[in-house]
């Protein structure tokens, strides 16, 4: 499982002091149907909202969280723009003192931005209580959306977010076809005549996830009905007034497409889809470390580095495939209605950028067949582990010939800062 949503912020939490750090749903948003805003008021500080789980979460798959937010202030914890929130949890196995808290940083003020707050190394496997706590008594308003748990696996993540958006795309004139009760252990079903419905059609019973595949289909224009047999009989009765649907299951793999071709078991219509090539993305690199995961650690603040990620450009070939030439083109016409250029692919909270690619040349192709659509999605591979490191929040250097006193008035140099010291950093040279 690449990524689990905690919370999709479409209620708002329960606020400690309302009158001071005011929660409510707001139509602002980055995903789903609204996002949680925080209003804080001066002299708000303390203050906080919290949601409690129906069940203890279980979260120890996942060594990331993942946080949008859009804020009316910066906050990149300098006396200027100091922190404003805190997210935090609570294990039901926590030993006493143990914490899990994170500062949220705002690089840029009115934009959502998506932050980072590294697990691994927190327990997290009953975890009863999310909190969010304003830090600062100065007003701010900050809106907040899609808190996710993920475990970062770049290609397999593409590939699941790839399938789970083409899954079952509707197909003009099979859906929601309606059919009498029907008991269970049946292996068929009667419709209303449909020349549309085929041998290898694979069918589902609307509200259900089961699906059955479609062994002969007979038409009978006189009683105006279409009957199927399927396999596997049906696993429960249909009641009156139920419908099915046929769906086109997305095939992933090209040894597993061209097996099931010629085992006459492939799914018609289906989609076809093959990975084709992944490789490094040079123009999209950069060497500046990642810094997240802020949190005080005996007063000092702290952050964790990474190496900058690794960029790669995953292709993929999606080969819609029917006997019937209305059912191909409205396969067409789905995915590049739901995946290209303008866009993206939606993997782990953020978007990602594909765009389409010339197919190969007739000469090239395995088979004569209309052209794939060619995607190719930029996506990043994260290079060695999270490193905690005092967040230094200022910087100064002292320059000067190797000979020259430190201050020409004969004052005494100024301390070299400590360990602890995180206002700043005296460089003599």
């Amino acid at each position: 499982m690449p990524s689990a949503v905690v919370h999709a912020f479409d209620q708002a939490w329960p606020s400690s002091n309302p009158g001071l750090l005011e929660p409510s749903v707001s139509d602002l948003r980055k995903q789903g149907t609204g996002s949680l805003l925080l209003v804080a008021r001066p002299g708000a500080a303390g203050a906080s909202v919290s949601y409690a789980p129906s069940t203890p979460l279980d979260l120890s798959a996942f060594d990331e969280l993942r946080l949008w937010t859009y804020a009316s202030r910066t906050a990149d914890g300098t006396s200027r723009a100091p922190f404003l929130l805190e997210l935090s949890y609570l294990d039901a196995a926590d030993t006493p003192g143990e914490e899990h808290r994170w500062l949220v940083p705002v690089n840029r003020r009115d934009t959502w931005e998506q932050h980072r707050f590294g697990i691994g190394g927190d327990r997290r496997a009953r975890i009863t209580d999310l909190s969010l706590r304003c830090l600062t008594d100065e007003p701010f308003r900050m809106n907040l959306d899609e808190l996710l748990a993920v475990d970062d696996a770049p290609l397999s993540d593409v590939e699941s977010a790839l399938t789970g958006l083409l899954d079952r795309l509707p197909l003009p004139g099979v859906v929601a076809l309606p059919v009498p009760a029907t008991p269970a252990g049946s292996d068929t079903l009667v419709v209303g005549l449909n020349r549309r419905l085929y041998v290898g059609n694979r069918i589902t019973v609307d509200g259900t996830d089961t699906h059955y595949a479609v062994t002969a289909a007979v038409h009978d224009a006189a009683a105006a009905t279409t009957t199927l047999t399927i396999r596997p009989p049906l696993l429960a009765a249909i009641g009156p007034g139920a419908s099915i649907s046929v769906t086109a299951p997305v095939v992933v793999d090209e040894d597993r497409i061209h097996g099931a071709a010629e085992a006459g078991d492939l799914p018609d219509p289906a989609l076809l889809i093959s990975l084709t090539d992944q490789r490094e993305e040079l123009e999209r690199a950069w060497t500046v470390p990642q810094r997240d995961s802020f949190r005080v650690r005996d007063e000092l603040t702290v952050c964790s580095l990474r190496p900058a990620p690794r960029p790669v450009l995953v292709e993929y070939r999606i080969q819609p495939a029917a006997s019937d030439r209305g059912h191909a083109l409205a396969l067409r016409t789905e995915v590049v209605d739901r995946i290209g250029t303008g866009t993206g692919l939606r993997v782990n909270g953020a978007v990602l950028p594909v765009r389409t690619v010339p197919p190969p040349a007739l000469l090239f192709r395995s088979r004569p067949v209309p052209a794939p659509v060619c995607l190719c999605v930029g996506t990043r591979i994260e290079q060695g582990r999270r490193t905690e490191v005092p967040w230094v929040r200022q910087g100064t250097v002292i320059s000067g010939p190797l000979t020259a006193p430190w201050d020409p008035a004969g004052a005494e140099p100024p301390p070299v800062p400590g360990p602890d010291d995180q206002e700043g950093i005296v460089l003599r040279t």
